[in-house]
């Protein structure tokens, strides 16, 4: 079609609320002034994806929280300006939260420095969303009852264009999984091996993984049924790991030390501790090595992760990994990078284009 403001009215009131970022409604709104009279007002509402509270959670108000995780590149400044941030989708409205966290600025006694955007000249893209199941607990403590905030990692699998139906799995506080299916309206505890401790879960390609201490790889199906795998190639010297999707692949990334002192020494794990990637082959249900992050920079989140081409950001490097410091705070200044090809792992205040972001 030549000109989009001849598009039937019915089908533009259709596009118009499926819109569900404020980003999207302000570009549909400036197509045409057709388009801006049969649009909302404002973007539709984030509907409440409520369910019991976890089995091993004494406490109420159990939802699933949303958030986006945003890089918007501005043309209207030269040179060009770049923000990266995590926009946290709430009934009540939105919230701007750390990278890497999920508190706001004004948790910490800071703010966001004043900008003012251009958005009908500027590049607005999506690069994740983040699912965290949240509840409220109870503590007795010294005989005073408090509330305690809690969020917990989730894989979350949307089953519907409404996301209304939904499954859930999380690791619990105990030995286990559970697995909440909104079609139930409860949840299942799924027993494993005892002493397992869970490091990250993630869905993918309509299956839930979970990855333990060991390497081991525990796959759940909605159907419950459960499965597992423990990679053929050993993992004596990794430390940490992380699920991450990249493009359609799924990714295991080990953070790794020759030694346990090294990576417990923040001075030495700077100087000594290294990456390691792999792939997950399905067929094989086995973890293949990979040499590095396919010339993507990639940001390692304690409940998302994600990546971007070097290109969206001038300065970034490729096969780069970004993530929160293992002994820090959540704060700029103790993001650290790895370079595939480089030796140790840097601060993002070494590296100039990085803190600049």
């Amino acid at each position: 079609m030549g000109n989009w403001s001849e598009l039937p009215l019915e089908i533009i009131h259709m596009i118009s609320v499926r819109i569900d970022n404020p980003f999207d409604l302000i570009h549909y709104r400036s197509v045409c002034s057709s388009w801006r009279s049969s649009s909302l007002l404002t973007f539709r509402p984030v509907p409440s994806l409520r369910c019991p509270v976890p089995p091993d959670a004494g406490g109420d108000d159990c939802y699933i929280s949303r958030s986006r995780v945003y890089l918007i590149k501005s043309l209207s400044s030269v040179p060009f300006q770049f923000w990266l941030f995590k926009l946290l989708e709430e009934e009540n409205g939105l919230a701007l939260h750390i990278l890497f966290s999920r508190r706001t600025f004004s948790v910490w006694g800071c703010s966001y420095p004043s900008l003012s955007l251009d958005l009908l000249n500027s590049q607005v893209i999506e690069l994740a969303q983040e699912h965290v199941a949240c509840y409220t607990s109870w503590c007795d403590l010294f005989d005073d009852d408090f509330a305690n905030k809690e969020g917990k990692s989730i894989g979350f699998m949307q089953l519907d264009a409404e996301n209304k139906e939904f499954i859930i799995l999380r690791r619990l506080s105990i030995q286990g999984l559970g697995m909440y299916r909104s079609f139930d309206k409860c949840w299942t505890e799924i027993e494993i091996e005892p002493d397992r401790f869970l490091e990250a879960v993630a869905s993918y390609n309509g299956l839930f993984y979970a990855i333990d201490s060991t390497g081991v790889m525990i796959v759940v199906k909605p159907s419950l049924e459960v499965n597992s795998f423990h990679r053929s190639r050993p993992c004596d010297k990794t430390r940490k790991r992380w699920l991450a999707k990249l493009e359609e692949k799924l990714l295991l990334v080990e953070i790794c030390t020759e030694s346990q002192k090294e990576y417990l020494t923040p001075k030495l794990l700077a100087e000594k501790g290294w990456f390691e990637i792999s792939e997950l082959d399905e067929k094989r249900n086995d973890w293949i090595q990979v040499e590095d992050v396919g010339g993507h920079v990639l940001f390692l989140d304690c409940h998302c992760s994600f990546s971007c081409l070097p290109t969206q950001i001038p300065g970034f490097r490729p096969n780069s990994i970004i993530f929160e410091c293992l002994y820090g705070s959540y704060r700029h200044k103790d993001f650290q990078v790895f370079e595939f090809g480089e030796q140790g792992i840097r601060s993002f205040e070494d590296i100039s284009e990085y803190a600049q972001l």
